[in-house]
This record gives structure tokens, sequence and C-alpha cells, in this order.
């Protein structure tokens, strides 16, 4: 017999009237700016026909996944993550495809470092020989990857991680050896359970050319490195991995550490596409310019930062939808007879929504600048160009913090406005909130990794201080010196914008907002830059 609840309906109007009449009072078409955000690269075809495949999945459904305990969701992530590359395989998913799967189902991959950061090491940094070896095997996932740089007591200052690889001429062999505790590999997703291979990264330390016993530093370099049995999948002999605990979010990835004791590796596991040492005469050949071995790094903020736009219109959806459907009181100014007003009616929501809907709007299209200059970038080294990797560096550095902290606090604020419901499950913001708060830290603190950005434009104004009539090297070149011009000659004016009727002058406003503040700092420090001594 049915229950008496089930005959009950709300006592206003209900969600889906109300968000109907809401959509009837805007002009906007929904198609054609679907169409205008998403249209690049097939993504509204890729999702329309990939989305009635993953709801099929039973296994994919969330309703019971917040009651699972820690071991109980990691093994619900990796049944999910196995699943959905047997549907690549069964429908021959393309990347793109495979990629569209996982955001839909939204579930954080065990795999993930396998399929972002371990193929784009191999993919960038191996040599052509190597990448013949490895590039079969990682996209046909015979072997699983994981990525080890951060250790326990380095970070985001790659430079000074502790553990050694040193080479041994007689062997032709590297060691590799933890030294101290704080060497441990740490936090490296894929790695506690997951993989049996991984992307090392380790101080390359070579015999001193006048005492063979002693050996020098040449800074870290990425090693392709077998770390368990391919068959019992146990940790090889000389490699210790654990787990490292719980996280605030994330629960489905298998976060490790790793330490090393005098474990040996072939010559061929240092990637070699722009470092190599002969294993005859113990010749090194550096890199061009060293920070090229922070490819995937880079790749990976990147990322970060085109991802941001979806993660904060997720949480705006559904702070828009539940506070036009939610009612609180009646219009004070009014009878107060009727439905009580919608909450997104309080001005003091709309102060905090709609803003946010905006910065959605503005991190899409940084997040595809970001992208554009990326792949740029990497057709320039294919060139072997490096030229533009200072600027996607430092661009890349200071747009991942930028983005990830409007996404997170906005994420928060989204929560908040939903009011008792959105401390609940049922808001969807949970998840959503702890997996993302990982996300300013990762990659590089976000307050440290903007004084790279501050660091690299301080430096282009002083050059161009410095050297005021050399031809501009590229377009922040071109910016500072014509307002170094402007500034310096009398009969030369700054510009007027014109920022309440045109879009252009706000942007250039801003543009010369920030070439004023780099002056300042350049020239009088970051408290001459605050006070405006300049």
């Amino acid at each position: 017999m049915p229950d008496f609840t089930d005959r009950l309906r709300p006592s206003q109007p209900d969600g889906p009237s109300t968000l109907a009449r809401e959509r009837e009072q805007s002009n906007i078409s929904v198609d054609e700016l679907g169409r205008h955000l998403l249209a690049d690269n097939g993504f509204l075809e890729r999702q329309a026909r990939i989305l009635p495949i993953v709801q099929r999945e039973a296994l994919f459904s969330k309703e019971k996944q917040q009651n699972l305990s820690r071991p109980e969701r990691f093994k619900l992530g990796l049944a999910r993550a196995k699943l959905l590359r047997r549907l690549a395989d069964k429908h021959d998913w393309g990347n793109l495809d495979y990629k569209m799967a996982q955001y839909l189902v939204d579930d954080v991959s065990p795999y993930m470092l396998h399929t972002e950061m371990f193929i784009t090491t191999v993919r960038e940094q191996a040599s052509k020989h190597q990448q013949a070896h490895w590039m079969p095997l990682i996209e046909s996932w015979r072997i699983i990857g994981a990525y080890a740089q951060t250790e326990l007591g380095h970070g985001s200052n790659v430079r000074g991680i502790e553990l050694e690889a040193r080479w041994e001429t007689d062997a032709k062999e590297f060691v590799l050896h933890s030294p101290t505790l704080t060497a441990s590999k740490w936090w490296n997703g894929s790695l506690g359970r997951i993989a049996n291979h991984a992307i090392v990264v380790a101080q390359l330390l070579l015999p001193s050319q006048g005492s063979p016993r002693q050996y020098v530093s040449h800074g870290p370099h990425p090693f392709i490195v077998q770390i368990r049995d391919m068959k019992t999948h146990q940790p090889l002999d000389g490699v210790v991995i654990g787990d490292i605990g719980p996280k605030y979010g994330y629960v489905t990835m298998d976060n490790a550490y790793m330490l090393f004791h005098n474990f040996r590796v072939p010559h061929s596991a240092m990637l070699s596409r722009y470092a190599s040492i002969n294993p005859d005469t113990g010749i090194y050949t550096r890199p061009e310019l060293p920070a090229v071995v922070y490819g995937a790094l880079t790749y990976v903020r990147a990322n970060i930062v085109h991802h941001a736009r979806l993660v904060l219109a997720r949480a705006v959806t559904v702070a828009v939808r539940y506070t036009a459907i939610r009612r609180q009181f009646h219009d004070r100014d009014g009878e107060r007879t009727g439905p009580e007003m919608a909450v997104l009616d309080y001005s003091t929501v709309q102060i905090r929504i709609l803003p946010l809907l905006a910065t959605t709007f503005a991190l899409h299209y940084t997040g595809l600048a970001m992208r554009t200059i990326y792949e740029n970038t990497r057709n320039e080294f294919e060139r072997g160009n490096f030229q533009t990797l200072a600027h996607m560096h430092s661009m890349s550095s200071g747009l991942k913090s930028l983005c990830t902290t409007l996404a997170a606090d906005g994420i928060e604020t989204c929560r908040r406005a939903l009011g008792g419901h959105g401390f609940g499950g049922g808001s969807g913001l949970i998840q959503l909130n702890n997996d993302y708060l990982s996300k300013p830290t990762v990659e590089g603190d976000n307050w440290m990794i903007t004084q790279q950005l501050a660091a690299y434009l301080i430096k282009k104004m002083t050059a161009a201080v410095q050297s005021p009539n050399n031809a501009a090297a590229d377009e922040i070149d071109r910016r500072f010196k014509e307002f170094l011009s402007a500034r310096c000659d009398p009969g030369l004016n700054l510009p007027q914008h014109d920022v309440l009727d045109s879009d252009d002058d706000i942007a250039k406003s801003f543009t010369l907002r920030a070439t004023v503040l780099v002056f300042c700092s350049a020239r009088f420090g970051s408290v001459g830059a605050l006070l405006g001594v300049c």
C-alpha cells in the first residue's frame, strides 16, 4: 500500500513550473549560447552521444556513495574506472570521447595520473626511441603509470627534491636512493595500489671529473621506472610503497608515499629527449633550458585552468536553480499574500551568486586562451624553439592560482547561499567542494606560484627599463615599452579609457593598471606598489 506521504505536494509552486517561468522571461537562446561556448572540438555532439551510454550503467549511480567507507569508495571508484575503460573499447572511443565519459561520470578516476601526467611526460620528455617502446604499452594499458615528483620535504620547490639518481659508469646503471625520510615521494596519485610503473623525478648525480668518488648534482631529471612485479603486483626489492592516509577529498585516488634503497635502473630509464648521458663515456648533455623537464607540470596547470570553468558552472547552476525555487518570507513592501519571495530575488543573494555567473564566463574564455598558449608553445617545442617557455610557465602559474581560487571560493559561496540544504548531501556540492579544494594547493601552492608570475613580470619590466630602444621581444615587452615611452616623454600622454561605454577599454584599463603595478614593484618593491608611490 502506498504511504500517505506519496500524495503530499509542495505548499508553494513546484520546481519545474518555477524554473519554466524563469526561463520564459529570458530572451537568450540556450542552444545558441551552448554552441557558442561548447561547440569547439565537438563538445556538445560528443556529450549527446556518450551521455545515454553512461546513464544506462547502474554502477555510475550516486545514490548510495556518500554512505560508503573510504575503502569502499576507492573500490567503487576503481570499478567505475575499469567499466569506463571497457566501454571505451566497446564503443571505440577516442581520447576526447573517453575524457567526456569521465567528465559525465563525475568521479575521480584512480587511473587519472596514468592518463594525464604519466603519458604526457613520456610523450614530451622521452626520446623517439623511448616513445616507440613505451607509448604502445601505455596507450594499451598493458602497463599502468604514476607520477612521482613531490616529496615529503619538497613540493613546489622541485629543485630541492632529495631523491638521488646516481650514475655508475662501470655498471652503466642509475642507482635510485632516498637518503633521508623527507626524500619520501609523497602525494603520488595512482601509486598506492594501481601503478606498476612511475615517472620518478630525482637529482641526477654524476661523478666529478676531478674525483670519481665524488658526485655532482645536475638538477632534477625524470626517469621511467618499474616499481612493482608485473605478476604479483608487489613492490620490487628496494622499493617501499605505502598509503598516505585519509584526505580532505579525492577519496577514490590512492595517493601514496614511496622510498628507494639503492634501487638500480638501466641507462634507458632516463628520459632523454632534452638531456642524456653517453653510456660509454659518461658525458652528460644538458638541456638547452633546464625548465623543459617541468613540461608535464605545465600541462597539468593548463588543464586545471581550462577545467575551472566547468566546476564553477556546476556550482552556480545548482545555486541559481535552488534559489529560484526556494522561497522565504513575503515581500515587506508588498501585501504579504500569495507565495513567499524566491530567495534569488533578494539583493543580498544576487550580489553573491550573479557575479559568480559572470565569473564562470570569464573563466571559460580564460581557459580557452590558456589552452591555446599551451598548444602554441608545444608546437614551438616541436620545432626546437624554447623562447616562449618562460611566458607559458608564468602564465600557467598565475592563471592556475587565480582561476582555482575563484572557483574554490565560488563553490563555497554557492554552498552557503543554499542555506541549510547546502550542508546536506542532496545539494550535490559536498564531493564537488571537497575534491576541488585540492586545486588551490596541488601543482604548486597558489601563494607561491603567484610569486613566480610576479617575478617573471618584474624581470621583463626591468629588462624593458634597461633596454628601452631594443625591439620588443614579445607582446608583454611591447606593452611595457609603450608605457615607459608615454611615461617619460612629456609629448606623449597615457591613454584615456572609456570604461563606462567600451568593453575593449575596460580590458585596456586593466592592462594599464597591471603594467603600472609591475613598474612600481620593479622600482620601489611591493610596498611601493601597494602605496602607489611611483
